[in-house]
């Protein structure tokens, strides 16, 4: 039962950190490149430390954030199409996150995963990410090839690499900034 009950946990903080990351896109327009598309994701950064922290729990609970943000901003789309995108996207992610880690031979805790690991890791899931993302819903849309593949493409790599780029960059502040954060936490609190 705990196990179960962990699992749960897991999934739905990962659907709850990619809401609160994405919830900045709603009082953000300018950030839009398009319908739904984005100059900067930072749920990119969620989607990634999600699945490198909860694994295959991370990958479920950003495919479901996924899939219910892609319900919310064009409900005009049949939800199967939706329900494609979000699956095809997720299991990819999932697939380059852990690919790498087999390739960098990052034990299961990540106790020595690294920084550069973390960037090459991230770079990868980017590009692949946001070309899978563009080609799937491309082809829900026109059932065929078209000259704005390329572009659209682009610009979801664009969005989850600056996404990804910003979200590490605050994570390893944290991190590294850790002791200072807890005294300045405990000074608040006196």
């Amino acid at each position: 039962m705990n196990t179960i009950r962990g699992n749960l946990t897991e999934i739905l903080v990962s659907f709850a950190l990619y809401w609160v990351f994405a919830g900045y896109l709603w009082f953000f327009p300018e950030l839009k490149s398009g319908p739904i598309t984005y100059f900067i994701f930072l749920p990119a950064g969620v989607k990634l430390f999600a699945i490198l922290i909860f694994r295959w729990r991370g990958a479920v609970g950003t495919g479901l954030a996924i899939f219910s943000r892609l319900m919310l901003t064009d409900s005009d789309q049949p939800w199967v199409s939706w329900l494609i995108v979000a699956v095809t996207v997720t299991i990819t992610l999932y697939l380059v996150v852990e690919l790498g880690l087999r390739i960098f031979k990052v034990e299961n805790d990540l106790s020595n995963l690294s920084y550069f690991q973390i960037v090459a890791i991230a770079t990868a899931g980017s590009i692949i990410n946001g070309y899978v993302f563009a080609y799937v819903v491309n082809g829900l849309d026109t059932s065929q090839m078209s000259g704005g593949l390329f572009h659209s493409g682009f610009m979801g790599v664009i969005g989850n690499f600056a996404g990804n780029a910003i979200f590490v960059c605050v994570a390893v502040v944290i991190v590294r900034q850790q002791k200072r954060i807890k005294q300045f936490i405990a000074h608040l609190n006196r």
